[in-house]
Formats: C-alpha cells, structure tokens, sequence
C-alpha cells in the first residue's frame, strides 16, 4: 500500500503520495485539527502521484470541515487525474481552486 503524507509551512498544507481509501482515512485523522487555527489554507496537491474517488471525497470533506469552522480553502495544483474525476462529478463550481 502507498499512503500519502502531508506537511505544513505557514498556511499551506503539502500533499504527497497517492490517494486512495486506505491513505484517506488516514489522512483525514491527521488533518482535521489543521482547519481550527488557520483562517485560509492553501492545499498543495502537486505531490500526488495517483488519486481515485476518494482523493476527490477527501477534498470535499475537508471543504465541509473548513466551511463549518468559517475558514477558507484553496486548493492549488491539483493534477490532472484528479480534474477530471472533479469534471465528471459536476464538483469544478464547488471546490476553490487556483
């Protein structure tokens, strides 16, 4: 299994690895705290190599999480692999993107 990893620097929270719903899990434990002390976070996701459905559930949930503290994200970089499943789930007016 290849999980995913993230970091921090300031307000931008790094991705890396693959997504896939066993790193999701994971990854959404380590992060849910991150949306109480920033009022905008930029997600980086350049560093994904590989992500499926769950990638994109992921982006939502922590969408839902920062809505629900009041905080804003943005996500930035987000690969091409990863557009497409957002296209074809009609999700491009939903999740903020640069």
């Amino acid at each position: 299994m290849t999980s995913a990893r993230v970091s921090r620097d300031g307000d931008i929270l790094r991705v890396q690895g693959e997504l896939n719903f066993d790193s999701v899990a994971e990854l959404w434990e380590t992060t849910e705290a991150l949306f109480a002390d920033t009022p905008l976070l930029r997600i980086d996701l350049s560093g994904i190599s590989r992500s499926n459905s769950a990638g994109v559930a992921l982006l939502v949930q922590w969408l839902r999480q920062a809505r629900r503290r009041q905080r804003e994200l943005l996500f930035v970089d987000i690969p091409a692999q990863m557009r497409a499943i957002i296209r074809v789930v009609d999700l491009e007016t939903l999740l903020p993107t640069a």
